[in-house]
């Protein structure tokens, strides 16, 4: 039987818990207040281990080295018993340096025709990509080679509620924006989880600031100068966007990011080389696999792929209907993808279109476990007398126990 205290511990967890989401949703939801979070004094690093070069210095004994140069910054842990609240990392040129970045090899990549970073295309939608173009050529910007390049149109506003570098600083801080070094990071900034340290092409950063907690400033006594490292302290880092299930949409760019000259553009989310005979297919489940924005948006969008018009033509057609299926990943990318009617004209350019538009389907969810999910459905298109497809009508979802009509 549970005793009163008990019930009482307990009350008080479910109140704590209720104060974090409350806490949680607050960032989600409301601006940030630049007023509330201007730094209103600066630090030093107080209680920081400084390390040059793998020894350990005093903070002023870096006015000595000109050359040095700001590695990594992370806080201890609490489990590690240490007089130091953390560690900054320096290093000259003859020292093997901090780890490289971790997408230093990618291509230059462009978001509606603006230059962004390897981390922040990774915070765009998936599924709302129209069109991606790859060029492997190297191709230089600023005075940075890059092993090529990839451009991707969407439908996503992606810069309307986002913020550069240099505008976060002028807001909440207020420094000039040669003097800064930056540090995007969240509350649990350690060494499995040390943040993204930025010193340069600060314009190639956009965060969108929902989940901004705080701003920070440390002074850094510098060889030529004092230079000022800005924490910036985001709930949404490293992923920058808050939309329901975001983890679904930071798979998929995974997906095609992970290695970004060997994914096909034409079919960005379409597995070709998974093994489904090795895994469990589910093909119902309480949330199931749907298109981004609904299947009439859907429609219209493998209509545009095809160069169909979206509204039934005028001209005296009949109506016909192909049946597909294939399996939605648990990332939301497909694969498997078939015909099961006879082959007709157009059919080939449906099944293009499908694999084209491949990351606009959500992953299906059993309490709370995402499943592959075979969807399988009848597309519905009118046809002229030769019998070539003139428009896409609509869809319908099948099931084993259901078929289309012949």
């Amino acid at each position: 039987m549970t005793t009163a205290p008990i019930k009482c511990l307990l009350l008080f967890v479910i109140m704590l818990v209720n104060m974090h989401l409350a806490r949680s949703q607050q960032f989600r939801t409301n601006a940030p207040n630049s007023a509330l979070l201007y730094p209103k004094q600066y630090g030093t690093f107080e209680n920081y281990v400084f390390i040059l070069n793998g020894g350990i210095i005093e903070k002023q004994e870096l006015l000595n080295y000109p050359e040095a140069r700001l590695g990594r910054v992370f806080n201890y842990t609490s489990s590690i018993k240490t007089m130091y609240e953390g560690v900054v990392y320096f290093h000259t040129p003859w020292y093997p340096p901090s780890p490289p970045d971790e997408y230093a090899n990618d291509p230059a990549y462009f978001i509606n025709n603006i230059q962004v970073s390897p981390y922040i295309v990774r915070s765009s939608l998936t599924e709302q990509y129209t069109s991606i173009k790859r060029s492997e050529q190297d191709t230089v910007i600023d005075g940075i080679v890059y092993k090529g390049s990839i451009y991707i149109d969407t439908e996503e506003d992606f810069f309307a509620n986002r913020m550069t570098i240099p505008e976060i600083v002028k807001k909440y801080t207020g420094l000039p924006i040669k003097d800064v070094i930056f540090h995007w990071r969240n509350d649990f900034c350690n060494i499995q989880n040390p943040g993204l340290i930025i010193q340069d092409h600060f314009p190639l950063y956009y965060f969108d600031l929902k989940g901004l907690q705080e701003v920070k400033v440390d002074r850094i006594p510098f060889a030529g100068g004092e230079r000022y490292f800005i924490h910036l302290v985001d709930e949404g880092y490293p992923y920058d966007h808050f939309p329901e299930k975001s983890f679904r949409s930071t798979l998929k760019s995974d997906m095609i990011f992970d290695y970004p000259m060997d994914f096909d553009p034409e079919a960005p989310c379409y597995e070709e080389k998974f093994n489904s005979a090795i895994y469990d297919i589910h093909h119902r489940s309480k949330s199931e696999s749907k298109p981004f924005g609904g299947e009439e948006d859907y429609i219209k969008k493998l209509a545009n792929n095809m160069g169909l018009q979206t509204i039934k033509p005028p001209a005296k057609t009949t109506q016909d209907s192909i049946l597909v299926q294939f399996i939605v990943l648990w990332k939301g990318g497909i694969t498997d993808l078939e015909s099961l009617s006879p082959q007709k004209p157009g059919h080939a350019k449906i099944l293009q279109a499908i694999k084209h538009y491949s990351c606009v389907w959500s992953g299906a969810e059993e309490n709370g476990t995402l499943l592959l999910f075979r969807r399988k459905m009848a597309i519905f298109y009118s046809k002229d007398k030769e019998g070539n497809i003139r428009s896409l009508d609509h869809l319908e979802y099948r099931y084993d126990d259901h078929e289309p009509p012949s």
